[in-house]
């Protein structure tokens, strides 16, 4: 392994946004295994050193990889697009749809079934989710960058919403 490796040539996957989980977790499980700290702990200085940095670069290589949203910036990242993390989606009719879905999450408590309702807005957010990869990933094999980049950050605007849906399903029924 070296330390100037992408996170996809640390774990053997293709550079792609589609990833086999299994294989990720297969592989993170090996590679922790050949470079923890405690393997080195009788090496040298240097050697001590080197696997902390590999270990350090193998979490944060599978973290970004296992998580969609990161995995898209990842992406966008070694194609050369800079996204800011303040940066929003101009599509306003897609704003229009956050504001109405974040307006029925505010109104979940009070509805005749919070459960259902909860159930209904967690589906459609995934739906939507899902869309929206599917989008990013056929943008970025078409190097349709412009439209990678706003398939993002609709897929960052979306996984916030699903986040605060957890959130409130835990404070509801937990």
């Amino acid at each position: 392994m070296k330390l100037q490796q992408n996170h996809f040539e640390i774990f053997g996957l293709p550079v792609a946004f589609e990833v086999d989980r299994q294989v990720l977790a297969k592989r993170y499980r090996e590679l922790q295994q050949e470079f923890h700290p405690d393997r080195f702990a009788a090496k040298s200085e240097r050697e001590q050193m080197l696997s902390m940095q590999y270990a350090a670069q193998i979490n944060e290589a599978n973290n970004t990889l296992k998580d969609p949203v990161q995995r898209a910036a990842y992406l966008l990242q070694l194609a050369g697009v800079e996204i800011n993390p303040e940066q929003t989606t101009a599509d306003g009719e897609f704003l229009m749809q956050q504001m109405i879905l974040r307006e029925r999450l505010e109104e979940v408590r009070e509805a005749a079934d919070p459960e259902g309702e909860l159930e209904a807005l967690a589906s459609e957010t995934a739906d939507l989710f899902q869309s929206q990869e599917r989008v990013f990933s056929s943008a970025l094999a078409a190097n349709a960058l412009d439209e990678a980049r706003g398939a993002l950050l609709k897929l960052q605007f979306l996984a916030k919403l699903k986040s605060q849906i957890e959130t409130l399903e835990e404070d509801l029924f937990d």
